[in-house]
């Protein structure tokens, strides 16, 4: 009975003791809005209790349970001034009042470090995230594209293909990629990298902000950080994907088969429409074979999907954060090409005591790719549509039934090739493995003043390259007789190690900090490849070597690599007084283990001025922030060819020669070999910068933007030379070239009553000139093969690889206009057996001297845009979400190659609007010449008719979406999304985005991609 009445008595107490507990604990609820009503999500914490805590959702509302005891709310967020609330009562009505210092206080990511957005004196371009994955795109620099001025991104339909990025132009003629600096390490690109896992991304596009990284610097700095988890966080797992399909658009037209017949028949091919005729039936006018060979060659769709989930939470002394991402992108060639990879990222960090914090960082990344055979898609453009794809009447084809242009006479070679059977006996794949691990020491040795940070990074990446050809018959060129195995392995062992000192300090109204850096870096990559022949065509046997099977060649086997090193010491103070008047100087020194010259220094600085602080601002309220600042700073380019400070021994056929050839028998070669004595010490191109700008906010900061004026001049430009009455040529710093510009951002944000809105515009100007060839008159290049026919020109005063040909000024219309002509007469004088005839183009006399001379050469345009630009729109209303994107460029050329290849091939075919273009007779097309003249050399000539505008504007996403909240506590967005949907642009061609010099020769096109995604947090 005791043990009884003892059980009822701790069972009461127990139950007592939990009322009281609950008693000491309340529920307060509210609604956080604006100064316009509208709602505002906020952190709600409970003041000098900051772990007990909530947030408000997208109406306003929150829940929160808080002690008895308190008696206070700290309600904050971002772009609104933080206030603490009474929490005397249950039920709490909050207003929060615009921050005028928004754009003051906003922390930036800058080259080793971070500041306030308030405190930069350099045109720091910061990337919106949240915009950028709204992009279904496989490279996080795709997103970028039109979203950030002075950058220009030039993008590849190929499955995870890398586009070419450029920062403020190209100051030279070796390497214009940007450095990318992925938390720490520095990278050639961030393909690997997963949208969803980037929290931060800066672009330092002046001296001022990328001077800290000296020779690395010059083509400007991306700085990607990852996401991390935070101190006392509640576990939070969030999953984002989307599934789609990718549809090719602006596919290029090209003459269908009665087209092709007329346009041959016209230019005297008869042979070609008879052969056909008769093989495949029909008549010349309606030919019995049409083959649309880019139908043949592309998917009408292509998968595409992306699965992302991240965990991120931390407690009191640990934060983490992992997350896993899965992406599978099929590409539109109607053969076997994708790009699968698989990311992993881990990011730890421990506070083990007051003063010091250790933390780990590590990207994994496992990729494979089938890469396609683009060449399939240039023979796309020649092969004529009078033969089939597939032809079951060639006996002697194997495996496959592929059809061949000598079927109808056409001659064979790689251009007249069965694009269908190059895409088809095409095996190409790529894998690897990255991993990208950095440990890190932060110590605070002074409190809230100096602290030391220790950071090694390093980068491992293994690859395998695996291309296989197997035995194959189509005619007597396109064929394979020996099955043909090549293996590349190749490795990259990279390591940072940066040691920084930073020191902050205030005194009433001075604050400034200084950094003190050093860093030592290496890098190795080497590759080695074998091959073999007679490998058999299932991948088991896919090995050449000692015991495998197929048969190796004596000489086919090789190995390339090379390891540099380098060590950095720099520095960088700021100071402000008032956060009015600001400073910021920046100096590093940079030693390389690639050059003679071991040693560069690169200084920068920059001042910036506050207006809207001052006290003659106060009265007025149309800004809420104005900003002057100005930089100057030098910066560098290791990316060029290292030194050649010893003789180079040249071997090979060019330096061999045969002895002993009598009659019909053949001697034997005697291997000969030339030394090549010169070179100079080639040091780093170095490029001079100054920066001005005006950062603005105005209208209760609703209307923000920058405007920047730069120029940057590229000084000791490297490239090849010739040596005088010798063959040989040296390489060395010889030239200048300058890049400026405006770049101008505008962005207005507001809200009407549950309606939200933004609209955004950027627009950049380039002006690019080569100021200095170091006493060359010129400099000659083009497209590989065809720099002679078709040649880009380097010239003092003007672009860089401009275009460089004659001006057509129209087409003879009659033999009138060409007897008056003292250009075309002439020319008939001379060249009585192929005069020029009525319906051949008409060259512009520059300097009126009566003949076609070197002189009447022109600037026909050059790839670079004088202006690109990007606007975004996007709504809210609810739970409701829209956003636009556009993007486009302007004031480049594109050399139109598919076209002008007709110079040495003249039986390949013509897009539908050149042959509907064609000159018929008098007053017919003053644009295009007539079909014989088509293939006259006259007309073949570079000139205007073959550079086209590379001008377009491009819808360039579309996403709308719905987000609500399942049981309170999950909240859900679901959306759809059309990425690049519609070009408009005049060129003809797939697309107007060509890389390298502007040279289409028929790219890989771009598609436009539908999807449907999903985002949910627990």
């Amino acid at each position: 009975m005791k043990n009884k009445l003892l059980l009822f008595a701790m069972i009461t107490s127990f139950f007592c003791f939990l009322g009281r507990a609950h008693a000491q604990n309340r529920t307060v609820t509210g609604k956080v809005t604006n100064d316009l009503a509208a709602p505002v999500v906020a952190s709600i914490t409970v003041k000098n209790a900051s772990t007990i805590g909530t947030s408000s959702d997208e109406a306003g509302q929150f829940s929160l349970r808080i002690p008895a005891s308190a008696d206070s709310l700290v309600i904050s967020a971002l772009g609104y001034r933080p206030i603490t609330v009474s929490a005397s009562t249950n039920i709490i009505h909050i207003q929060l009042q615009p921050d005028a210092d928004l754009h003051l206080d906003e922390v930036v990511i800058v080259g080793y470090g971070t500041q306030r957005k308030g405190d930069l004196t350099a045109p720091v371009a910061t990337v919106n995230m949240d915009n950028a994955i709204k992009r279904t795109v496989s490279s996080p620099m795709d997103a970028l594209q039109g979203a950030v001025t002075g950058v220009q991104v030039v993008s590849s339909g190929a499955p995870g293909s890398t586009p070419t990025v450029r920062v403020r132009g190209v100051g030279s003629f070796n390497n214009e990629n940007p450095l990318y600096v992925v938390d720490g390490m520095f990278m050639d690109n961030i393909d690997f990298l997963n949208p969803n896992d980037i929290a931060d991304m800066s672009v330092l596009k002046d001296a001022s902000g990328a001077a800290i990284y000296g020779v690395r610097a010059a083509n400007g700095v991306i700085i990607v950080t990852t996401k991390k988890g935070r101190l006392q966080m509640k576990p939070q797992v969030t999953y984002h994907g989307y599934t789609g399909f990718q549809i090719p658009t602006n596919i290029l037209k090209m003459a269908n088969g009665s087209q092709f017949a007329a346009y041959s028949l016209a230019k005297g091919d008869d042979y070609i429409v008879n052969n056909a005729v008769t093989k495949f039936g029909g008549d010349a006018t309606n030919p019995a074979v049409s083959t649309d060979w880019y139908k043949e060659l592309l998917r009408s769709k292509a998968v595409l999907t992306n699965h992302n989930l991240d965990i991120q939470g931390g407690s009191e002394h640990i934060s983490y954060s992992f997350g896993i991402n899965y992406l599978d992108q099929k590409g539109i060639m109607d053969a076997e090409n994708f790009h699968r990879k698989y990311n992993l990222r881990m990011q730890t960090e421990a506070k083990v005591t007051s003063w010091l914090k250790i933390g780990f960082t590590a990207h994994v990344n496992n990729f494979k790719e089938f890469l396609p055979n683009n060449a399939a898609f240039r023979q796309a453009y020649f092969a004529s549509p009078l033969y089939p794809a597939y032809d079951p009447a060639l006996e002697l084809a194997e495996p496959v039934k592929f059809g061949s242009s000598a079927a109808i006479g056409i001659p064979t070679g790689f251009w007249f090739n069965n694009p269908i059977a190059t895409a088809y006996y095409n095996n190409n794949q790529r894998k690897g493995i990255q991993v990208l691990p950095s440990f890190y020491v932060d110590l605070a040795l002074w409190k809230d003043k100096l602290t030391f940070r220790s950071q090694l990074s390093n980068r491992y990446q293994s690859t395998h390259n695996t291309s296989y050809t197997p035995v194959y018959y189509i005619d007597n060129d396109q064929r394979s007789d020996r099955s043909y195995l090549r293996s590349a392995q190749a490795q990259n062992t990279n390591y940072i190690l940066d040691n920084l000192l930073t020191y902050r300090d205030a005194s009433a109204d001075h604050h400034w900090s200084v950094l003190l850096g050093q860093s030592t870096r290496e890098e190795r990559w080497r590759e080695t490849w074998v091959s073999a022949n007679d490998v058999p065509e299932s991948p088991e046997f896919w090995y050449a070597g000692q015991g495998a099977q197929g048969i190796g060649s004596a000489t086919g086997y090789g190995e390339n690599g090379f390891r540099n090193s380098g060590i950095s010491f720099f520095a960088r103070g700021t100071y402000d007084y008032n956060n009015t008047y600001l400073l910021t100087a920046t100096f590093r020194a940079d030693g390389s283990s690639k050059y003679q010259t071991k040693w560069g220094y690169f200084p920068s600085v920059g001042l910036g001025w506050v207006l809207s602080r001052e006290k003659f601002m106060e009265r007025q309220s149309l800004f809420d922030l104005l900003k002057i600042r100005g930089s100057w700073g030098l910066l560098g380019n290791d990316g060029i060819q290292p030194n050649a400070g010893y003789a180079i021994v040249n071997s090979g056929n060019n330096n061999s020669a045969i002895f002993g050839s009598i009659g019909q028998t053949y001697g034997s070669r005697v291997p000969g070999y030339r030394v090549n004595r010169f070179f100079t010490q080639v040091r780093w191109e170095v490029v001079e910068e100054w920066d001005g700008g005006i950062d603005f906010a105005l209208l209760r900061n609703r209307l923000s933007g920058t405007v920047d004026y730069y120029h940057r001049k590229t000084k000791d430009l490297a490239f090849s030379r010739p040596i005088p009455f010798m063959w040989d040529r040296v390489y060395g710093n010889w030239g200048t070239v300058a890049n400026s510009g405006w770049e101008i951002s505008i962005d207005w944000k507001d809200k009407v009553g549950s309606l939200g809105y933004n609209i955004g515009a950027n627009m950049t100007t380039l002006k690019n000139r080569v100021l200095d060839l170091g006493g060359l008159d010129n400099i000659m290049n083009g497209f590989p093969e065809w720099s002679a026919e078709f040649p880009a020109r380097i010239e003092e005063n003007q672009p860089i690889n401009y275009y460089y040909g004659y001006e057509v000024a129209g087409v003879y219309q009659n033999q009138k206009e060409i007897e008056a002509d003292p250009i075309a007469r002439r020319y008939n004088e001379l060249n009585p057996g192929a005069p020029i005839q009525p319906g051949y183009l008409k060259y512009k006399d520059q300097n009126n001297n009566g003949e076609l001379d070197e002189a009447d050469r022109i600037n026909l345009g050059n790839y670079l845009p004088k202006l690109t630009y990007g606007f975004q729109i996007g709504l809210d209303y609810k739970g409701f979400d829209m956003s636009i994107a556009l993007q486009g460029v302007t004031g480049n050329t594109i050399h139109n190659l598919n076209r002008a290849m007709r110079r040495k091939y003249p039986q390949m075919n013509a897009d539908a609007a050149f042959v509907e273009g064609l000159w018929t007779g008098e007053g017919s097309s003053n644009t295009y010449p007539s079909a014989k003249g088509s293939v006259a050399s006259w007309n073949l000539q570079a000139s205007s008719f073959f550079v086209e505008s590379g001008a377009y504007i491009r819808i360039q996403n579309i996403q709308a979406g719905y987000s609500f909240k399942v049981r309170e506590s999950i909240p859900v967005r679901i959306f759809a999304t059309a990425d690049r949907p519609a070009i408009f642009t005049k060129y003809n061609g797939f697309t107007p985005e060509v890389s390298g010099m502007g040279y289409d020769a028929n790219v890989y096109p771009i598609s436009a991609t539908y999807s449907l995604g999903f985002r949910a947090s627990f």
